[in-house]
This record gives structure tokens, C-alpha cells and sequence, in this order.
């Protein structure tokens, strides 16, 4: 965190995976690293650690209320002269929500949300791109479905942290492409721990806008990395527009149906299905409940750090991939309600926390 006056603040994280030195630079005092996020071993030996965000609502169990304040405080770092159309671009699966969040928070008409997917669907593609240390590396664009987005001239991609920029850099490649109409791009990100030189290689005058600025300093050893099996594309037949063909709007359905629930709630969203999902965890704290929001991952992980359980268990996507559920304690005396898009999901998940399925169907 922060130290008075202003000072750099450092500290180190001991992982199974290696050493990791934090340093904190600057950012907005009413974020600081503790209440931003923690650190955990990936399996992964391309990236040894994890940024665990504790305001998104993915590994880290999140309060609506808090997630919903988190990106309100990021929206305005935004630049306020911003030229439209412009297009908010949510990075799969983790900045899903967190995007689609961010656009509804600018409140601009000329803004339409897209995010990237790791699903294939019928519909013309606009653009792919690799994440190169992700071990699912593959992202797909498809082309947005709103009329009046042919020529935007800002973009606006979000991610939850940034370390490198190469993924950003790839993205705005295809994307400007595409679009040479693109003027101006905006980065915005919770965490940013990149030192901004990257912003140089973007094909058009870049700047980011985050909550907090620091460095990472790894140091690899410990027990090994490995490599996670193959982030395979899944398919959706007849999906619903939830942001992977555009949005204009933030209206959202509910599920199929909504059970009754008495004392506190835990609400799982899955893979990228999660901005719905969260709307009604905010709808439902609002009601005065006691909720938390958080989804299932592709990301290989290790027990320890900012990571205190995991459940491992089969995608509902249908990839073959395993997928993981972190720091959900089947102990903690909450309900859960897994949220999901697809026809269904692994009942070893749903046995594992004595769970209700809510599905959102196409109507």
C-alpha cells in the first residue's frame, strides 16, 4: 500500500512457485493494494503468479456493493473528452463483467460494449488475437450485431490488470485493422504494474487509466510450473447476445426461474457469463441480503496465497478443459446459486456445494 507521504511502498510475496516483489507507485488512496488485490501460484510455467482481484468478483468472493464502487472510481479516471463512437472492449473470460460494468458506467450513447470469447458461434468474426502467457492464448472478436459502429473512434479496452501490454498491443492491432477509423485508444485497468512504455507500440496515441500503478518483480523457483492442458474454443449453439455480438444497453434477464433463499448467498457465474449474473447479486443486496458474487475459471492455480480452497470440475462449455472454482467454502453456511448460460453444468460442482442451477435461456 501506499506509505505516508506519499513514498514508494514495497513488499515481497513468497509463493510456492517463486518469490514475488510488489512495489506500489501511485493510484487513487481510497484503493490501496489490500483492498485491491492478492497474489497466488499459477500452474503455469509461461507466468508463475496470480493477480487475485478482490473487487471483480472471479477468484476472490466480492460484495456487488464494492465491485460496483471499484469501477465507478475508474470511470472517472476515464479522459473526459472522449470522441465517439467508441467501443468498450471486455477481455475473456476475466474482464467480462468488469467492461460491461465500465460501459454502463460512462453512460454514453455512442458507446457499445463487445467482448472477446473463447467460444465459437455461428456469426462472422472480426478479429482474433493471442494472450500470450494465458494457457488459453486464442481470443475471438466477433463482428458487433448494433447498427452505427462502423467506424468508431475511440477505443476502450479493459482488462483487470495489466503486467506487460502485449495482449492489449496484440488486441489493438486487429482491432485498428479493422477499424482504421480509430483515432484514440484508452487502457482501462484496475491494476496496472506495466510501467506504461508499451503504450508506444499501439498503432494509435494510447493512454490507461487504472486505480493503482506499481511494479512485479518474479523471481521463479520453488516447486515447478506446468503446462495446463490446452485452451481449447468451445462452442455455443443459439446463443444469447449477453456482449459477444455487442450491446448498446445494460438491460439484463433474469434466470429461468429465481428460488426462494433465507441467510446469506453465494451467486457463481461461469467462464464468461458473469455480468448477468452479478446484476443479480447487486439486485438482491440492494433487497438487503447478504451476498457475495464470484465465477468459475479456466486459470490453473495453486492452494495459497490470496487462494485458500479450490474446486476442480469439468467446463459446462464442453471443451474438455478443467475448470476451477477458488475460495469457495462449501463450509461457509452460504446458499449457492451457479449461474450459467449453457444447458447445464457439472454435477460434481453443483454436488460439491450443495447448489440450485439458474439458467438464462434465449426467449
Amino acid at each position: 500500500m501506499m506509505a505516508a507521504g506519499g513514498q514508494v511502498s514495497a513488499a515481497a510475496v513468497s509463493l510456492s512457485t517463486g518469490e514475488l516483489r510488489v512495489e506500489v507507485t501511485g493510484g487513487d488512496p481510497d484503493w490501496p493494494l489490500a483492498r485491491l488485490c492478492g497474489f497466488a501460484a499459477r500452474r503455469n510455467p509461461r507466468r508463475g503468479f496470480l493477480v487475485v482481484s478482490k473487487v471483480l468478483g472471479r477468484h476472490w468472493p466480492a460484495r456487488p456493493g464494492e465491485m460496483r464502487a471499484a469501477v465507478r472510481a475508474l470511470a472517472a479516471r476515464l479522459p473526459g473528452d472522449l470522441a465517439g463512437p467508441i467501443v468498450v472492449m471486455g477481455l475473456a473470460e476475466t474482464a467480462v463483467c468488469l467492461g460491461q460494468m465500465l460501459h454502463e458506467e460512462m453512460a454514453r450513447g455512442d458507446a457499445l460494449f463487445l467482448h472477446s470469447t473463447r467460444q465459437r458461434i455461428d456469426h462472422p468474426l472480426l478479429a482474433r488475437f493471442e494472450e500470450p502467457h494465458s494457457h488459453a492464448s486464442a481470443h475471438l472478436v466477433y463482428e458487433p450485431v448494433e447498427p452505427g459502429i462502423e467506424a468508431p473512434r475511440t477505443l476502450v479496452l479493459v482488462d483487470d490488470e495489466v503486467s506487460t501490454g502485449t495482449t492489449l498491443t496484440n488486441l489493438a492491432r486487429v482491432l485498428v485493422a479493422r477499424w482504421p477509423s480509430v483515432e484514440r485508444i484508452v487502457v482501462a485497468t484496475l491494476t496496472d504494474w506495466s510501467g506504461g512504455g508499451w503504450l508506444a507500440a499501439m498503432p494509435r496515441p494510447a493512454t490507461i487509466a487504472s486505480l493503482l500503478q506499481g511494479r512485479l518483480d518474479w523471481t521463479p523457483g520453488g516447486v515447478a510450473g506446468f503446462e495446463a492442458a490446452a485452451g481449447t474454443l468451445g462452442v455455443l449453439d443459439d446463443p444469447v447476445n449477453h456482449g459477444r455480438l455487442g450491446r448498446r444497453d445494460s438491460d439484463v434477464a433474469g434466470p429461468d426461474r429465481e428460488p426462494a433463499v433465507h441467510g446469506p448467498l453465494r451467486i457463481v457465474g461461469t467462464g464468461e457469463f458473469t455480468y448477468a449474473p452479478f446484476r443479480l447479486a447487486e439486485r438482491l443486496e440492494a433487497a438487503g441480503l447478504d451476498v457475495v458474487v464470484q465465477a468459475t475459471s479456466r486459470s490453473p492455480a495453486r492452494i495459497g496465497g490470496a487462494l485458500a480452497c479450490a474446486l476442480c470440475f469439468d467446463d459446462n462449455y464442453g471443451t474438455g478443459v478443467p475448470n476451477f472454482l477458488y475460495n469457495a467454502d462449501a463450509a461457509d453456511g452460504r446458499t449457492t446459486w451457479i449461474c450459467h448460460e449453457t444447458p447445464d453444468v457439472d454435477p460434481a460442482l453443483v454436488a460439491a456445494l450443495d447448489a440450485e442451477t439458474l439458467r438464462w435461456s434465449a426467449r
